[in-house]
């Protein structure tokens, strides 16, 4: 089944989020595709009543348990609040809040033993694929993070593709650009945790994705589902990409 995930970021008041969900919910797509969104923290409790159809994600969560770590929500504290899924590493984490690959370790295995699924993001900037760099980053980005795990998928495992040279840019990413990171993406997870976990893991794409391009984007096989961002926020966008994407 293909995925279809809305990171909104920092937008959406509550009443926002829950007409959006309103506008969303009686789609028949939602049965022929895994639909989950990343609300703000605000909207969670507001949106699990909601959600029978879609599930809820998170947009970080923190690596411990519990105990002093002020303005962190554990993964715990999630799966109460109904979440199934949380980001991890995503570019504007890393950029922002300076979160790095032994870090993104420790929340999946937290999440991982919440009963969460973790969605890894990894991606390289347009310096990096100028210098020819790209490439040696997203093996960094990866073999960090499962090196780490100790080569072992502790539970279910996305992994988004967001490479930062297109964010923004006026140039996306190709279809067989995307194509050619996710199997990158699979062999570092086979050299690590072996062909099963490679066969098993999900590899999303996300950067600059729009109703036109969906199609492209899940033609590839590599490529099992879309993490949208600004393209997420109008319920009418979302669902022309969901129609697109079911009919693939």
């Amino acid at each position: 089944m293909p995925i279809l995930a809305a990171n909104w970021k920092m937008y959406k008041t509550i009443g926002e989020a829950k007409a959006w969900l309103d506008a969303v919910a009686g789609a028949p797509g939602l049965g022929q595709a895994e639909v989950i969104v990343f609300p703000p923290l605000t909207a969670l409790a507001a949106l699990r009543p909601k959600a029978t159809r879609i599930a809820l994600g998170a947009q970080d969560v923190g690596w411990a348990d519990a105990g002093a770590f002020t303005g962190m929500v554990s993964a715990p504290q999630l799966r109460d609040a109904g979440c199934g899924f949380a980001l991890v590493a995503h570019s504007e984490r890393r950029r922002y809040a300076c979160e790095d690959d032994p870090a993104a370790a420790r929340k999946i295995a937290a999440l991982w033993g919440a009963g969460l699924t973790p969605v890894y993001c990894v991606g390289e900037d347009a310096a990096e694929r100028a210098s020819g760099q790209g490439e040696a980053r997203l093996k960094q980005q990866l073999d960090t993070v499962l090196d780490a795990l100790s080569g072992e998928l502790g539970g279910r495992l996305l992994i988004a593709y967001e490479p930062l040279w297109a964010i923004g840019s006026g140039r996306p990413a190709t279809p067989g650009e995307a194509s050619q990171a996710a199997e990158l993406i699979r062999e570092r997870v086979r050299l690590c945790c072996g062909q099963a976990a490679a066969h098993e893991v999900g590899v999303l794409y996300g950067g600059s994705t729009s109703p036109a391009t969906v199609r492209g984007f899940m033609d590839e096989p590599q490529i099992d589902g879309l993490l949208v961002g600004s393209a997420s926020l109008d319920p009418r966008s979302f669902l022309a990409m969901l129609e697109v994407m079911v009919d693939a």
